[in-house]
């Protein structure tokens, strides 16, 4: 195998781990973060191919290579959090690497390939992502009200959301969490132009007419969301908007849809989905 199909795997690899520890911990980090983290554990490996750097792979020197991936993949407020994402990242390590080498040795299939190797891992982290989920004990919660930033390309903006049980919305190609925004509450967001449209009963045309008004870099982000009413028989979109994140108690939390609405109430201006704060 040539070594830079070897350094290649490896940092994909290494790429896939760490989104999904980020995923599975709900941290904000940057794709400049994650590819450091992962180029930082390429270039680990590549020690294997040198006998005499066997040292490296002593235990102390595991746990400090990972421990220094973990410090530059991702953004922590105290240590009690980076030792959460640490274990998260130990776990999703363990189980890629498990599972990947489970289906080489099932399949038969030659693991030098680089596309397949990649593949393994990247289905051992959606089934990873599946578990995690299923694992998870739902908290009993209050309806309460926190606050919110929306951050969308370099804006952003604060609002008051209601921790709502009942909203379990997510976009059904993503599964990402979807909150539910009030339009005027995204002034500092979105352009005038097109906070002037009415969010109720949305349909194709009307997202389409929306999205012409958009620049090209947030029209990229607009996701259609389909929802049903409670009692109704007819279904409705839903106009969102996928933000770089939302902070909510001063953590960062990406991979979530901004859903555009008018509803009416004084009191609040979004409706939080109480998923988002698992792991806080």
């Amino acid at each position: 195998m040539y070594i830079e199909y070897y350094i290649i795997e490896n940092l994909l690899i290494n790429y896939i781990i760490i989104s999904c520890t980020s995923i599975l911990t709900k941290k904000f980090n940057s794709k400049k973060k994650k590819w450091i983290g992962a180029c930082l554990g390429a270039v680990y490996s590549v020690a294997y191919i040198y006998p005499q750097l066997g040292i490296l792979f002593t235990l102390p020197f595991k746990v400090l290579i990972m421990t220094l991936i973990t410090l530059v993949s991702f953004t922590y407020k105290n240590k009690r959090e980076y030792i959460s994402i640490m274990l998260v990242f130990y776990l999703v390590n363990i189980f890629i690497s498990g599972s990947t080498f489970f289906i080489i040795y099932f399949t038969g299939i030659d693991h030098m390939k680089i596309s397949f190797l990649i593949v393994c891992a990247y289905i051992s982290g959606e089934l990873l992502k599946y578990i995690y989920n299923d694992i998870k004990t739902l908290k009993q919660l209050k309806e309460l009200t926190k606050t919110i930033n929306i951050n969308l390309l370099e804006n952003s903006c604060s609002c008051k959301a209601l921790l709502d049980s009942g909203n379990l919305l997510k976009d059904p190609i993503s599964k990402n969490d979807v909150v539910i925004v009030k339009s005027s509450a995204l002034k500092g967001i979105l352009p005038e132009s097109v906070l002037k449209y009415s969010y109720e009963n949305i349909d194709i045309i009307k997202a389409e007419e929306i999205i012409n008004f958009l620049d090209d870099n947030i029209s990229s982000r607009v996701r259609l969301i389909p929802y049903k009413h409670a009692g109704s028989s007819t279904g409705s979109i839903i106009f969102g908007l996928k933000a770089d994140y939302i902070e909510v108690d001063e953590n960062k939390i990406g991979n979530v849809i901004i859903g555009i609405s008018d509803f009416d109430d004084k009191d609040y201006s979004a409706i939080l989905n109480p998923s988002i704060l698992q792991h806080i």
